[in-house]
Parts: structure tokens; sequence; C-alpha cells
């Protein structure tokens, strides 16, 4: 039986990442006893769920007295080696006592140590020369992170119900539609929540088959007249709607006989012209994609893991778009809309909250703005570092 030994932290990717990447088969963890409050349940499920890890076992320890924190790990070693088990020491993310004491038995029991370089998804041996050592003597099995997964060992999940599923994201040509989109509105910003809006509520298709658009003009110019946002004249709007028909976005468009008439190229641009907001995540979530494993838009995220029947029982967290590079997540949110000091404030402290909780010290926080930040707010951002672009 191949056995390792690791010091219980709050960090859930240090807690699990040699189970990860080799076959274990017992996991002995040390630790504190609020961290084990904390962190047994959802460990001891994802290991033995994911892991094919058969036994967890978990051992308080003092905080401050090393000879009572060596009698404990040294009572649970001489008991493994009784049983003629493999014995590996992860000192991944351990604090400097229980170092000392795995350090202290590594030399007295000739049991060879590791840990992990997470960001860099690297193993790092520490007895050069060993006879014995983790990555020659135990069956490698790589468990592939994912966003499932990562939300699942900090105790949520994903919640599939609310998620904002775009078949399209794979398709080459719809993501070129997608920049082409964005290219319109990163010049109208200031029209393009309200320009959406108009679309949504007045500019709906005569026939859902061919996506044909056809309102008097008069209708048009009163809905712009009652408006209380920046788009009120038809010119605006008709630079709008002309620009997206040179990009093939809006087809045969026509407004100069006191009709107004187009063409939504299919469906997926229709339902991303409608939702202002859609096409500054679909944008990042294309950047981001580059350089990631796995990237989604619209990541809804129940807090405790449990999904309840009832609307509004749930803690919900909606993330614009989540990524994961490796081990290494990134929170993204998106703004298209000017923000206030309390809407800024408050886009900030949400972003800091959800990554915290579900991304932990490892995850990146990225905050989009189509509009850009006062100087006050990029600086509470750096200090709570969060990316601002």
């Amino acid at each position: 039986m191949v056995v390792n030994f690791e010091f219980l932290g709050g960090e859930p990717i240090e807690n699990l990442i040699t189970c990860m990447n080799f076959k274990i088969d017992k996991v002995v963890f040390f630790g504190y006893h609020s961290v084990i409050e904390e962190q047994k349940a959802k460990t001891e499920k994802f290991l033995k769920k994911y892991c094919g890890v058969q036994t967890v076992v978990f051992h308080p320890l003092s905080p401050n007295n090393l000879q009572s924190t060596l009698n404990t790990m040294r009572k649970e070693v001489q008991h493994e080696r009784s049983q003629k088990n493999r014995i590996f020491f992860d000192i991944t993310g351990g604090e400097s006592l229980i170092l000392v004491a795995f350090g202290m038995l590594s030399k007295e029991f000739e049991t060879p140590m590791h840990m992990y370089d997470i960001p860099n998804d690297k193993l790092i041996e520490l007895d050069d020369g060993a006879r014995i050592c983790i990555s020659n003597d135990v069956e490698m099995r790589k468990i592939p992170m994912s966003l499932k997964l990562l939300i699942k060992m900090h105790g949520g999940k994903i919640n599939k119900n609310l998620y904002k599923e775009i078949k399209e994201i794979d398709d080459p040509e719809f993501m070129d539609d997608v920049e082409k989109i964005y290219q319109v509105a990163k010049q109208n910003w200031d029209f393009w929540n309200p320009f959406s809006s108009l679309l949504r509520e007045i500019m709906v298709p005569i026939d859902p088959a061919t996506m044909q658009v056809s309102k008097r003009a008069q209708t048009i110019l009163n809905a712009l007249g009652a408006s209380n946002t920046k788009l009120k004249t038809i010119r605006k709007l008709n630079d709008i709607v002309d620009s997206l028909a040179e990009e093939g976005i809006l087809l045969d468009v026509d407004h100069a006989d006191g009709h107004y008439r187009f063409r939504f190229k299919n469906q997926a641009v229709k339902d991303c012209l409608w939702e202002g907001g859609s096409i500054l995540e679909l944008h990042t979530c294309q950047r981001e994609a580059v350089h990631s494993s796995e990237c989604q838009v619209g990541v809804h995220i129940d807090w405790d893991g449990v999904i309840h029947s009832q609307p509004g029982v749930d803690v919900l967290n909606e993330i614009d778009v989540l990524a994961l590079d490796g081990y290494i997540p990134t929170f993204i949110s998106c703004k298209t809309g000017k923000m206030g000091a309390q809407q800024a404030l408050h886009a900030l402290y949400e972003l800091e909250t959800v990554a915290s909780r579900f991304g932990g010290k490892y995850a990146k926080k990225v905050l989009v703005t189509a509009k850009e930040l006062g100087e006050v707010y990029l600086e509470r951002a750096a200090e709570m570092g969060i990316e601002v672009r």
C-alpha cells in the first residue's frame, strides 16, 4: 500500500495535488483542529470520489509544540512501516513547524520527501540520489484538472441549470463575428447597452426562420424619444446599424423610406446583440482561451455544492468568464457600462470574494471594463491583486 503523509492546510489544491498525479492508497493528514474541521469533509470526499484513494485519516496537532508534533507524527509513521507500507512525505504548503518535523522524521526513517510547484505544475523531489522516490516507485495517474473539479474541491458546484451555454463558442465563424461586433461596440460603448435594449424590446424578428426585422421608423423614433439613455437620435442608431451592416452582422439593411428593415445574420448573432454585456464577455473569453485549457462564459457557482429545487434557497454567484490554465484559475468580471463609486467598489469586492472562496491563493483576478476606472479604484484594485484591463 502506498501511503502519503502531508500537512492539511487551508488551500485545497495543496492538499490534493499528489493524489491527482499518483496512485495513492491512503493519505494521512496532520493539521490544526480548526483547519481539519473546515477542510475534512470536502477533502475526503474529493480524494475518494475523484482520486481513488481508499483511506483518508486526519490527526490534530498542537500549533506550537514541536515535540508533541513529532510524537504524533512518529507514531503514525511507525504504524505504517509496521504494516510494510511504502511511505512518502508531501510538504507542499506546509507551515514551518510541520516542515521541521517532516525533515527530522524523513532523516530518522529515511523517508523520501517531495513538494509541488503548483503554478508550474512541477514535482520537486527533495532527496537527490535517494534509493526510493515517488516518481520512480509509485504509479503515475494524472487526474485532469477542470473547472468542474476546481469548484468542487473548494466545496462548491457549477449550476448547469443556469449555465450560459453558447454552443457556437467553438464555431470559428461565430467567434469571427464576435470580434467584428466587438470592434463596433468598442467605438460605441456609451450607446451599446441602450442599443441592445432597443433591439431586444422593439426590433423583434417577424419571422424567426429568416431573422427579418421590419418596423415603422416612427415606432423607432418614439422609442428613442422616450429613452432616458444617451441613445436618443436616429442618426446615432443608423451609425451603429450601418457599421454592423458593413461587417456582415446585419443584412439587407434599409432605413430610408419610413421603415426600418434588416436581418440578423443568424440566431447566435441576434442573441449576442440582444444582450449588451455578452459581447465583452465573449471577446474576453476568446482572448483568454488562447492560453487556457478551458474557458467558460456565464458560470453560476453554488456556494455549498448542493443545488436545491426551491427558488431562492441557493447562494449563487455568476462569474462572467472563468478560465483554467493547468491548476491556475482566472476569475474575470466584465463591465460594459459606466460605473459609479459604489458600483466600482462592489465589482472589486465581489470579484475578490468569489475568487478567494473558489480559487484560493493561486487564483488570478481580472476586471475587464469598457470605460476607464478612476485612479483611486485602480489603486484599490492593485492592492487587492486584481488586474484591470
